[in-house]
């Protein structure tokens, strides 16, 4: 199982999909999903003693420590969440970009307080929420707006 991998230094994550695929007339913009979800991540060291970690080869392993400190439902929660994080730009290549924000950053709270996010993990699409980590309702979700999209796209249907 696949799973995103953030350090210590980083609040939020920009996963892109196909970049190699031809961008239209008609989609210009590629969508813009926003997950806020607690984060699970390994903090960097400073930055000359990481260069060092990563050159004797154990920056890996201590990041690996790291993440196996927390407990397994955790784990097993983002193992869960990044499947279907990593999926949606596999399902929709090119038609989307996935921001992913720790739910514990500064740009969570704003999120919160500005968008009425309330629970974790939540999934907004064009001001629609959805909060869970059901890949068949994120998708739903997300292929509502993009054939919105089209349909109002000059020239579509």
């Amino acid at each position: 199982m696949r799973a995103l991998l953030l350090n210590g230094s980083c609040s939020k994550v920009e996963y892109f999909g196909d970049e190699g695929r031809e961008i239209g007339p008609m989609d210009d913009q590629p969508l813009e999903v926003e997950v806020i979800a607690h984060v699970l991540g390994s903090m960097d060291h400073c930055s000359h003693c990481q260069v060092f970690l990563d050159g004797v080869g154990i920056g890996g392993k201590i990041h690996q420590s790291d993440l196996e400190s927390y407990p397994t439902e955790w784990m097993d929660e983002w193992k869960r969440l990044s499947e279907v994080i990593l999926n949606l730009p596999e399902a929709f290549a090119g038609e989307l970009i996935v921001r992913v924000t720790d739910a514990q950053s500064p740009q969570a709270m704003w999120a919160a307080i500005r968008k009425g996010v309330r629970k974790y993990p939540t999934f907004i699409v064009a001001g629609e929420k959805y909060t869970g980590t059901d890949e068949g309702r994120a998708r739903g979700l997300i292929s509502r707006h993009l054939a919105s999209r089209s349909t109002s796209q000059p020239g579509a249907g």
